[in-house]
């Protein structure tokens, strides 16, 4: 059948607008079904496969094993059946291309971008892992990419069960050579490790451009797999040497050396490119989410006279890395409460203002860049001495250091003998009254005496038992109040991964957890703002708001899924809303009603 001969034409209940692509097995086309008034993706049995029972074994079983995944990364199966002999699945529509084609037209993906496509890929093969199938075809032309990077994995065909027997004949191997594991081409078991090598692959080839190994045979393509060392991503670009180890331990040649999982290699992608934003001179990278209770101590510099002191930290943007918009990351959010910060050494005497709570100094333009910190916790700092100086403006070579005693300046002709003497009679006077006081005192009736207790909580009354001349009732010993106790710290882990315009409690701009409770999982969506709570007890509470209207949204009890991933369900209407590193999918029932990528992800 020549391909794209069914187009213009019936096909049961859909009517075949145009081709959409080719497979091994059969094609594609864009389809109105007439029957529910939609348009839909066909996927339709070559006619010569049609009459072969392993070729429609297996175009059922990609239709069972399609249909059996709940995942939103993994494209939705609207029905399946049989057409005058001729098998077809009817499947969601995507608009937009796969990622083999936005790599041959513009090239190689951002760093951002392959870490997001990664991530939304590795939650597909992780949802059909935990099914007990094996894709063993996954490569950049079975992934497709909406105009905002949603991804979808597509094409089982010749997806695996572990406990199926094999569709291959005895020494064949199905699935893209530039892409499969070193294992595939031997008859042995196979789990899901051969997908996450092939996605390690499709990883170097969105970072880089090319595939892992470009040979022109079968032959040393089999060789490359089971021989060569695994490439790495610094050598074409040297700014991408933090995925050097993913790729090398996601390719490695023994399944039980690679990663456990594939959103393990997701999750080790995502703190890759966390390293190369940190490590980038020219970008201010996003805040990192500060642990509440274990703040960084930053030791303020000395302000020197001759050095302007800066009103406001202005670190350089460099937004070269914004292909989508979805890199561009805002400057550092100081949320630090003001403090009275006072120095322990010497208060120097200046006459610039008081200076205090300085979180960045910039010592000249240059240095602006390097002289930033983040936290949530206030800056120590000095503070200049403003009062007068006792002397002038250190005037007659007299010490400027305040603790200095100051010198007694000797006058000719002074009065000081005459002041001298003056002051002995007064204080003469005043201790011969204080003894008349005393002898008065003692001649009154002392049958009680009221004596206040110094440190307790109120007066104290004493009666004296005796009559003793001259003697006084002790008060009791000072009560000491009790000691406050402190209330057990709960240590909060640090956070993995970073999100702009965040901090240990969620956004500055909100929404943000209650009182002092933790931010567990602080995720920026496309559409949306989210933030996961801790209260310390191991619940948990969710915090939503669309950036559109600022709608916002409040759940309790989310249950946690893994990897900082959450479901929160909404017991009004029964409504889910999952969040993952590679998103945010709204779902009611089987329905998805929204999904939206995920643009920055960071969890504890």
């Amino acid at each position: 059948m020549a391909g794209g001969a069914l187009s213009g034409s019936m096909f049961g209940r859909y009517e075949l607008r145009r081709l959409l692509g080719v497979g091994g097995m059969g094609e594609v086309y864009e389809a109105f079904d007439t029957s529910k008034n939609r348009t839909v993706a066909l996927k339709v049995l070559n006619r010569e496969f049609a009459v072969d029972p392993t070729y429609v074994e297996r175009f059922r079983r990609e239709s069972y094993a399609m249909a059996s995944v709940s995942e939103p990364h993994v494209i939705p199966v609207h029905d399946w059946g049989e057409v005058d002999g001729i098998l077809y699945i009817d499947m969601r529509l995507v608009d937009g291309g796969d990622l083999k084609e936005r790599i041959g037209h513009h090239g190689k993906l951002t760093p951002t971008e392959s870490v997001q496509v990664i991530e939304q890929i590795a939650s597909a093969l992780d949802a059909a892992h935990r099914q007990g199938l094996v894709h063993r075809d996954v490569k950049p032309g079975n992934i497709l990419l909406t105009g905002d990077l949603f991804a979808y994995l597509v094409d089982f065909g010749i997806a695996h069960a572990v406990a199926d027997p094999q569709l291959t004949s005895t020494g064949s191997a199905v699935g893209s050579m530039a892409y499969m594991a070193p294992e595939r081409f031997d008859d042995v078991p196979m789990s899901g490790t051969v997908d996450t090598y092939s996605l390690a692959c499709v990883l170097y080839e969105c970072l880089v451009g090319r595939v892992p190994f470009p040979v022109n045979s079968l032959a040393a393509a089999i060789g490359s797999h089971q021989m060569a060392p695994p490439p790495r991503p610094s050598a074409v670009d040297e700014a991408l040497w933090p995925f050097d180890a993913v790729i090398e331990r996601g390719m490695a040649k023994r399944p039980e050396a690679r990663y456990a999982t594939s959103g393990d290699l997701a999750r080790a992608a995502r703190a890759a490119l966390v390293q190369i934003d940190r490590a980038s001179p020219s970008t201010v990278a996003s805040p990192a989410i500060a642990s509440l209770e274990q703040r960084p101590h930053i030791e303020a510099p000395a302000v020197h006279p001759a050095s302007p002191l800066p009103t406001a930290p202005s670190p350089a943007v460099d937004a070269s890395d914004a292909r989508l918009d979805l890199t561009k990351q805002s400057g550092p959010h100081a949320t630090s409460r003001p403090s009275d910060v006072r120095g322990s050494g010497p208060i120097p005497v200046s006459a610039f203002s008081p200076v205090a709570n300085l979180g960045v100094h910039q010592q000249d333009s240059r240095a602006a860049a390097t002289n930033r910190w983040t936290g949530s916790g206030p800056v120590p700092g000095t503070r200049a001495y403003s009062g007068d100086h006792p002397y002038g403006s250190n005037s007659g070579g007299f010490p400027t250091h305040p603790s200095a005693p100051f010198p007694v300046r000797q006058q000719r002709g002074s009065a000081t003998p005459i002041l001298a003497g003056a002051l002995g009679a007064l204080i003469v006077i005043a201790v011969v009254g204080l003894v008349v006081w005393v002898m008065m005192l003692n001649s009154q009736d002392k049958k009680a005496q009221v004596t206040p207790t110094i440190a307790g909580p109120g007066p104290t009354i004493v009666t004296a038992s005796q009559e003793t001349p001259g003697t006084y009732p002790q008060a009791p010993p000072a009560q000491q109040p009790p000691k406050a106790t402190q209330p057990a710290k709960t240590t909060v882990p640090a956070m993995q991964g970073a999100v702009s315009g965040a901090d240990g409690q969620g956004f500055t701009a909100g929404p943000r957890c209650n009182d002092d409770d933790a931010a567990f999982t602080v995720a920026r969506t496309s559409s949306s703002r989210i933030v996961i709570c801790h209260t310390g007890v191991g619940r948990y509470y969710y915090k939503g708001l669309r950036t559109s209207d600022s709608a916002g949204i409040e759940l309790d009890d989310p249950v946690p899924t893994g990897g900082g991933g959450f479901t929160a369900t909404n017991t009004t209407d029964n409504t889910q809303y999952q969040v993952t590193a590679s998103g945010l999918t709204i779902m009611r029932g089987s329905s998805v009603l929204a999904s939206e990528p995920m643009v920055e992800f960071a969890h504890r």
